[in-house]
């Protein structure tokens, strides 16, 4: 089993301008995929910023304005009325100014998601979307599949006879040695250790599901590969 798996999908709508892999090659975490066009995004963005120094400046106003009204109340020279509805004023645009810079942190967030990168370091699959294609969140195949194999896991099952001796030797911090051979058990093809144990017995076959880790340093591990483990 891959040590972790997962669809690359499109997390906005858009067409896919530029594809950065290629199938079957090894990606860090963090590596840029694809890229969607961004233009209505930046105009998004470029506009809910607009909107923020809008406010900001209209908040400024109101304030100087608020603190020359109350200058004129100390003097008796203005209605309290007048002050207090100046201050509701200033109230309203600072909570706009916080709208406003949500919508900025929203606008950028979707802007960033046109740039499409691995979740965590594995091996791409087939390439699962074209250059020019639409895409978008709501796609069941997405662009691309990526499993993370290095390292690596084998699931294999254990006679529920052997469940205490490998729980106490587990618990006593020990490393089971698992190796694992090929389909005719000529040739070794990778060593690990075991990291865990199911935490039920089936009663059907009277096994335990286990698993071992392994480096897979050479690659020679596939997710769905067969081979007999000796434990």
């Amino acid at each position: 089993n891959a040590r972790a798996t997962a669809v690359v999908r499109a997390r906005v709508s858009g067409e896919l301008l530029a594809l950065h892999f290629r199938e079957g090659d090894e990606v860090r975490a963090g590596q840029l995929l694809a890229e969607i066009d961004p233009r209505s995004y930046l105009a998004a963005l470029d506009q809910a910023q607009g909107n923020l120094q809008r406010d900001q400046a209209l908040l400024h106003n109101a304030r100087i304005d608020l603190q020359r009204y109350q200058g004129l109340l100390a003097q008796d020279s203005i209605a309290s009325q007048q002050v207090d509805t100046q201050a509701a004023l200033v109230r309203q645009l600072e909570g706009m100014v916080v709208a406003d810079k949500a919508q900025v942190d929203s606008a950028r967030l979707q802007w960033g998601y046109t740039r499409i990168v691995a979740p965590f370091a594995g091996r791409l699959g087939i390439r699962l979307a074209d250059r020019g294609n639409l895409v978008g969140p709501t796609d069941a195949n997405g662009i691309v599949a990526i499993n993370q194999v290095r390292p690596i896991d084998a699931v294999f099952s254990v006679p529920e006879v052997y469940v205490a001796q490998i729980n106490q030797r587990l618990a006593d911090g020990e490393r089971l040695p698992v190796e694992l051979w090929d389909r005719e058990f000529k040739r070794l093809v990778a060593r690990g250790h075991l990291t865990a144990l199911d935490n039920a017995i089936d009663v059907a076959t009277g096994t335990i599901k286990a698993k071992a880790a392994f480096a897979n340093d050479d690659g020679a591990l596939f997710p769905n590969q067969f081979v007999n483990v000796r434990l």
